[in-house]
């Protein structure tokens, strides 16, 4: 029993950590150097088999594929509160700030802690020899930016600092990542980690990840991934993600390790769910079965802050005033809303701000009010859902608007001088989306539109 006993104290030093230093959580007897030191995997990638390589995870990137931190779709900075737990007495806390920065792109820290308790000592012949105690306290600092349409790329630098049997062990290493989009609902994602020191004489456990995810449709994600080492592919790794609910998801996963570690239960199927407690507030749990060696719960609490949206919205609130007595006063002539024009995402070609058969004709429909109001001006406004980055959506919102102005002109015969245009790119919705990379919603669907407004004096 004992002996079990420090087999699962070095099974717990492996399982309980996420991919961000080892590519093979499992690989015990390892010639490369702190094969057992990772920092800890978030709830929601765990749940779905930690196939998430090409799955843009907001802060959560950093420990994953950190080009997803270019692919962040909105400007709200983020915090990830991640703990693990299970196989003994292990437990591990991992904290992850995000921080988009606009065209710089986006940045993300963390820092992870992890207690893996005290064991029974025993020499080459099984005989006691004291107790001992092992874990680790490390960081990480991580990038990631969008350089060309649907390509991200990001580099994460990590330190870490292991104590196993009071022998301290630390290194520092580099994470390389790739992201493509190169149709619509379809990413690949690419990353190279462990790039750094040796540590005694070994260089660390390093290796590439590819993987691919798809939206299958509006409410199911399915994700695969690999890891290839020097030995070749190391395992493979399948999940999915269904919404079940607005607020709720359903998330599971399957790992295939080709290497035969003697030890049954790191192949396998893991489950999890998603609750969105609030807009800006999601709680994730995973529960991932080790057979006879036990499980490991993992649950994560991911909160978003400064949000372009709410500090408008508080910087127009209105303030209390002391009241004061109203001059009189000669009102003005009030400008009139004559008439307003929607026209629908359906209305252009898609992702482009060409106006499609039907969209053309709606906008020539309209011009003979325009027509018969010379002196009417014409304000033509365009925006976007909350699926992209705020660069990519603020200039397709301009483009379209642009796109209906000059078929004002042309087929319309409109003077230019009497229009305006303007693009609020995602920063004025017109309902909430609560899945904003949903790009097939009825919420991103009303978002995705150009007004243009004719007012009459």
């Amino acid at each position: 029993m004992k002996m079990k006993r420090i087999g699962m104290g070095f099974l717990s030093l492996a399982l309980l950590r996420g991919p961000v230093w080892s590519a093979d959580n499992s690989q015990l007897g390892s010639r490369q150097a702190m094969p057992l030191t990772q920092e800890g995997g978030t709830a929601r990638a765990m749940a779905m088999g930690s196939a998430v390589v090409a799955v843009p995870m907001g802060s959560a990137s950093l420990l994953w594929n950190p080009a997803g931190l270019g692919r962040c779709d909105d400007d709200c900075m983020e915090l990830g509160l991640h703990h693990n737990s299970g196989l003994g007495n292990s437990t591990q806390e991992t904290a992850v700030l995000g921080m988009p920065m606009g065209a710089l792109g986006g940045f993300a820290a963390s820092l992870n802690y992890m207690n893996n308790g005290t064991f029974d000592g025993r020499d080459s012949f099984g005989n006691q020899t004291g107790n001992y105690t092992a874990g680790d306290l490390g960081g990480s600092l991580g990038w990631g930016r969008q350089l060309f349409p649907g390509i991200s790329a990001g580099v994460a630098g990590k330190y870490n600092r292991q104590t196993l049997a009071g022998t301290p062990y630390s290194a520092t290493a580099a994470d390389l990542g790739l992201l493509w989009n190169p149709v619509s609902r379809l990413d690949l994602g690419l990353t190279y980690s462990n790039l750094g020191t040796k540590v005694a004489g070994r260089l660390l456990d390093s290796g590439w990840r590819v993987g691919a995810a798809y939206g299958l449709n509006k409410n199911v994600l399915l994700a695969a991934s690999s890891e290839l080492k020097p030995g070749g592919f190391d395992r493979v790794q399948f999940g999915i993600e269904g919404f079940v609910h607005p607020l709720v998801a359903l998330r599971a996963g399957y790992v295939h390790n080709f290497k035969d570690s003697k030890l049954e239960g790191l192949t396998g199927m893991t489950a999890g769910l998603g609750i969105r407690l609030a807009k800006n507030t999601m709680l994730d749990y995973a529960y991932l079965p080790y057979g006879e060696l036990g499980s490991s719960q993992r649950l994560s609490l991911t909160f978003k802050f400064s949000c372009p949206e709410a500090e408008k919205e508080a910087q127009v609130k209105p303030q209390p005033k002391a009241e004061v007595k109203p001059e009189p006063v000669v009102e003005p002539k009030l400008a009139v809303l004559e008439n307003m024009v929607v026209l629908e995402d359906t209305h252009f070609e898609f992702d482009s701000s060409t106006l499609t058969k039907e969209g053309k004709k709606i906008v020539i429909e309209n011009t003979q009010v325009l027509r018969d109001n010379p002196k009417a001006r014409i304000r033509i406004a365009g925006y976007a859902s909350a699926s992209g980055t705020v660069e990519y959506n603020q200039k397709l919102s301009e483009r379209r608007a642009k796109a209906v102005k000059e078929m004002l002109i042309k087929e319309g015969g409109i003077a230019e001088a009497r229009m305006t245009t303007i693009g609020y790119g995602k920063t004025r919705p017109a309902v909430f989306e609560p899945i904003p990379k949903d790009i097939d919603s009825k919420a991103a669907k009303a978002n995705m539109r150009v007004l243009f407004e004719i007012i009459v004096e």
